[in-house]
């Protein structure tokens, strides 16, 4: 062989090789860049859903706050809101044709669920007819509420008396 040709050849094997070790280099980037491109689409997309499902709970809560306002007036959101639910009692029993006198009233939380309830005490005396009416009145007050225990006495053949304990729950939210 000549040296020219011993030349060209060598000239082409090594340009060759630099061809090959590019391609192979740039299919390998390609490979790379395409799997951070993965990455960083699924990331796009879960972002996107995250603030999908943020604006639907938004509008959720928007459309529900009547909703909400409506049934936290339910509850007591602290113990000082039961002046306004005894002050309602109060004027209901003299309507019912009952005395009513509260005994107790104080802050108790349940040990069966943790829930905190104000606890309230009432003594009332009218004709049996009156004193069973308050008492049906009692329970179907619209507030989330128990009667706990209910005592009836008989005084004389036309009065009757009652002590009554009742719960109304207080609203906690967990923040």
């Amino acid at each position: 062989m000549s040296p020219f040709t011993l030349k060209v050849t060598i000239v082409s094997s090594v340009l060759f090789l630099v061809g090959a070790g590019a391609f192979a280099f740039m299919w390998f980037q390609t490979q790379q860049q395409g799997e951070l491109l993965v990455a960083q689409l699924n990331t796009l997309s879960e972002q996107r859903a995250q603030e999908e499902a943020y604006f639907r709970l938004r509008r959720v809560a928007d459309e529900s706050e009547l909703e909400r306002a409506e049934l936290s007036g339910y509850f007591f959101s602290g113990e000082s809101e039961s002046i306004d639910f005894l002050n309602t009692v109060e004027k209901l029993a003299p309507e019912s044709g009952v005395t009513l006198k509260t005994s107790t009233l104080e802050l108790v939380t349940d040990t069966d669920d943790s829930k905190e309830w104000v606890e309230i005490g009432f003594e009332f005396d009218g004709s049996r007819s009156r004193v069973q009416n308050f008492l049906m009145i009692l329970e179907e007050l619209p507030y989330v509420s128990k009667i706990t225990t209910v005592d009836t006495v008989a005084i004389d053949q036309n009065q009757w008396q009652a002590k009554v304990t009742m719960r109304v729950r207080v609203l906690t939210y967990v923040e």
